[in-house]
C-alpha cells in the first residue's frame, strides 16, 4: 500500500513538473519578493521629478469609514483602518495636494511596489500611443499581423487588438499558461498551448495571457520593448522621479506584461494623474483624448462586459470614477469629479477580511467627505 502511494506521488509529481514551471511549486502564490525574484529591464527615470504638494493640516482623523470587516456598521477613523489591514503604502491626492500618506513601517515613499494587473492599465496605454504614432492602424487591427504564429488556430484570423484589450479574445483558460508566462525562463512555450474556446467576440473571460500578446504586439510594431516604449513614451514625460522595474522572462528577456511592473506608490500616482486629466500632462497630450474616451467608455458589445473596457475598471455613472486593479487589490482610483485619486498597495489578506473588504465602496466613503 505504501508502494502505492508513493508511486502515486512520483508520478503526480513527475507530471506537474513536465506541465508547469518548477517556480511555480516552489514559489507559491506571487509576493513582494518576486519583483526581485525575476530578471527585470530597468524603467529609467529623466532628469524632471514631479512632486505633489503636502497639505500639512490634513489628518487620518478627519476621515471616518466602515470597511464592513466585521457583521455590524463599525464605523473607524483612516489612521486605525490603515495600521488594520495588510496596507503597504496608501495616499489620497486630491488637486495635486497629497490630503493623506500611509507607508507600512518598514516601507517608505521609495519602496518599489509590485503592480500585478495595474500593469495591464500601463500595457492598454501603449497601445493606444502606438496607435497614435501610425505603428498600428487601429485597434480593428488582427492579432495575426503581428504575431503569425497564431495562424494555425481556427478563431485567430478573427482576433482583434480590441478582443485582447477587453478580454473577449475567446482563448481558453490554462493553469499551465499562467504559470508558464508568470514562473517560467521561456514565455514563448505559452504561445503553443494557446487554444480558443469561443469565437473571438462572444464573450469576456478575464486571462493574463491577453495582455501577454499585447506587450508582444507593441515589440512588434514599433520595434521598442514594452519596458523602453514605456520608459520613452510614459516614465520620462510625466516625470517619474525613480527608476522603474518591469520583469521579464529570464531566456527571452520578454516583458510579463500583463503584471510586473515596480514602482514607487508616487510613480503610480503620477500614472493616475496621467488619467485624471484626460492623457494631458502640464499641456502636453502624453494619451490622446479620443483614447482615454474608449478606455473609459461603458461598451457591453462584442461580448464585452458594461464595468471593464480597455483593461480599466469602470465605476459608477454618478461618482464617474474608474480604477486600475491588481492582485491583492491594489488600486489606482481616480474620481474625476472630485479631482482625486486614492492609491493603495497591499499584501495578501486573510481571505474572509479580502472577500468583506469593499475597496470600492470605502474609496467613495472617502470621496464623499472631500
Amino acid at each position: 500500500m505504501k508502494l502505492k502511494i508513493y508511486l502515486i506521488i512520483c508520478l503526480l509529481s513527475n507530471f506537474l513538473l513536465s506541465c508547469l514551471p518548477p517556480n511555480s511549486l516552489f514559489l507559491g502564490k506571487p509576493d513582494e519578493k518576486d519583483i526581485e525574484r525575476f530578471d527585470s529591464n530597468v524603467i529609467h527615470a529623466g532628469n524632471e521629478c514631479f512632486e505633489f504638494k503636502k497639505e500639512d493640516s490634513f489628518s487620518g482623523k478627519k476621515i471616518r469609514i466602515d470597511d464592513w470587516s466585521k457583521d455590524i456598521p463599525f464605523f473607524m477613523f483612516l489612521d486605525t483602518f490603515t495600521t488594520k489591514h495588510k496596507i503597504r503604502s496608501f495616499l489620497i491626492i486630491q488637486n495635486d495636494t497629497i490630503k493623506y500618506e500611509y507607508n507600512r513601517k518598514e516601507l517608505n515613499d521609495k519602496t518599489l511596489h509590485s503592480s500585478y494587473s495595474i500593469a495591464k492599465s500601463f500595457t492598454a496605454s501603449l497601445i493606444g500611443i502606438a496607435i497614435d504614432e501610425g505603428y498600428i492602424k487601429d485597434e480593428n487591427q488582427k492579432v495575426t499581423t503581428f504575431i503569425p504564429e497564431l495562424e494555425h488556430q481556427p478563431y485567430a484570423k478573427y482576433l482583434t487588438i480590441e478582443h485582447l484589450l477587453n478580454h473577449t479574445s475567446g482563448i481558453k483558460s490554462k493553469l499551465g499558461i499562467d504559470a508558464i508566462i508568470y514562473y517560467g525562463r521561456n514565455s514563448k512555450k505559452a504561445f503553443n498551448k494557446i487554444k480558443f474556446e469561443y469565437l473571438p467576440g462572444t464573450k469576456q473571460h478575464y486571462l493574463n495571457i491577453n495582455t501577454e500578446l499585447l506587450g508582444l504586439i507593441i515589440k512588434r510594431a514599433t520595434g521598442f520593448s514594452p519596458s523602453v516604449y514605456l520608459e520613452n513614451k510614459i516614465w520620462k514625460p510625466i516625470q517619474m522621479c525613480s527608476d522603474g522595474k518591469w520583469s521579464v522572462d529570464k531566456k527571452n528577456g520578454i516583458e510579463k506584461s500583463f503584471c510586473c511592473i515596480g514602482a514607487t506608490v508616487f510613480d503610480y500616482a503620477k500614472f493616475g494623474r496621467l488619467y485624471l486629466n484626460k492623457g494631458l500632462w502640464d499641456g502636453k497630450q502624453i494619451i490622446s483624448e479620443s483614447w482615454y474616451n474608449k478606455s473609459i467608455s461603458r461598451d457591453s458589445s462584442n461580448g464585452s462586459s458594461f464595468n471593464y473596457n480597455y483593461c480599466w475598471h469602470i465605476g459608477l455613472k454618478e461618482y464617474g470614477d474608474f480604477m486600475a486593479i491588481g492582485l491583492y487589490k491594489q488600486h489606482i482610483y481616480i474620481n474625476p469629479k472630485k479631482k482625486l485619486m486614492i492609491i493603495v498597495f497591499n499584501d495578501s489578506e486573510r481571505a474572509i477580511i479580502a472577500e468583506r473588504l469593499n475597496w470600492w465602496n470605502l474609496f467613495r466613503q472617502i470621496a464623499d467627505q472631500l
